[in-house]
């Protein structure tokens, strides 16, 4: 079995949302525009939620967002403040791995707040679920290119706002790669993140998960490389099923085989359910997956079900 970092045996839920909450924008990896952080936070204000900047949102040290004792200043920051209720990312792109040995998880656990994001935020996510024990929500930045429209909102008032379980969610036009039920706590997410934190103290758990990812400008021949080294580091081992969302301009040159076949080719090695095409990824409306909550698979129906709830009202 795999010896790397597991889900504590039982989760904290985060608080749902409500109207006049605080929220903590951030930015822990690349930089923005001064447009794009405008942007995020009318995304948050339409909620009739409080968007509150990080101090060190606007900074830029090359291809950083501020360097890494500032960017990990304004999580710990916002995690540390009592009246801030989420904290979410206003963009991906690289550098939260950088920063995961300074963020206070203790904070987290001691007052639980919703954190989301994702891409290079993958590594925040699960960092925050198995540090601090806390269910931590793999779903759209506040900017860069995510929709807070139609169905992404209503992903996120049904994920983040009702208090509610979130019920069964259907993958549109799913790819069943391996036929059967499973079920495990969800994990997972940017397929390169996930790769590159294999064999770290912060490697994503895969012991009797429920494994989702998700990737982008990636050649199948990458995709096969990351993969390959997940299997090898023996990070896959313990999976219990596997839920496939995007691979958005996932291409290579002719005679390579298309990226979904790549997938399958990989995943249906595992011997687990498994299903393609879910709504995640870099795509603008995308599922808010809570990481760490245990959920039910069936490649059969093309569904994932999330039982209970994930935040407490």
């Amino acid at each position: 079995m795999n010896s790397g970092p597991v889900f504590p045996a039982t989760l904290q839920k985060p608080p749902a949302l409500r109207r006049g909450d605080r929220v903590g924008l951030i930015a822990p990896a690349s930089p923005l525009k001064p447009s794009e952080i405008e942007e995020g936070v009318a995304h948050l204000a339409s909620f009739g939620l409080v968007p509150v900047l990080g101090v060190h949102a606007r900074e830029q040290t090359g291809y950083l967002a501020g360097s890494d004792a500032q960017r990990a200043a304004d999580f710990n920051a916002m995690a540390r403040d009592a009246s801030i209720r989420a904290i979410v990312a206003l963009r991906g792109g690289y550098g939260a791995m950088r920063i995961l040995d300074a963020l206070d998880y203790d904070a987290i656990r001691r007052d639980p707040k919703i954190v989301m994001g994702y891409s290079d935020i993958t590594a925040i996510v699960n960092a925050v679920a198995t540090r601090s024990g806390v269910i931590a929500f793999h779903g759209p930045v506040a900017s860069h290119g995510s929709s807070y429209s139609g169905a992404a909102r209503d992903y996120f008032e049904r994920t983040l706002m009702s208090g509610e379980a979130v019920g069964t969610l259907r993958v549109p036009d799913a790819h069943v790669m391996t036929a059967g039920r499973a079920s495990g706590r969800l994990a997972g997410g940017n397929l390169s993140l996930v790769s590159s934190l294999a064999g770290t103290p912060y490697a994503i758990p895969s012991d009797g998960t429920i494994f989702f990812f998700e990737e982008t400008h990636e050649a199948p021949y990458r995709i096969d490389r990351m993969l390959t080294q997940l299997e090898l580091a023996g990070s896959l081992r313990g999976v219990r099923g596997v839920l496939f969302g995007q691979c958005t301009e996932c291409t290579g040159d002719d005679p390579t085989p298309p990226a979904s076949e790549v997938i399958a080719q990989r995943v249906r090695t595992l011997g687990v359910p498994a299903i393609a095409g879910a709504p995640i990824g870099h795509i603008p409306t995308q599922w808010i997956v809570p990481v760490g909550a245990t959920a039910e698979l069936d490649a059969d129906a093309g569904t994932l079900t999330i039982p209970e709830p994930v935040t407490t009202r």
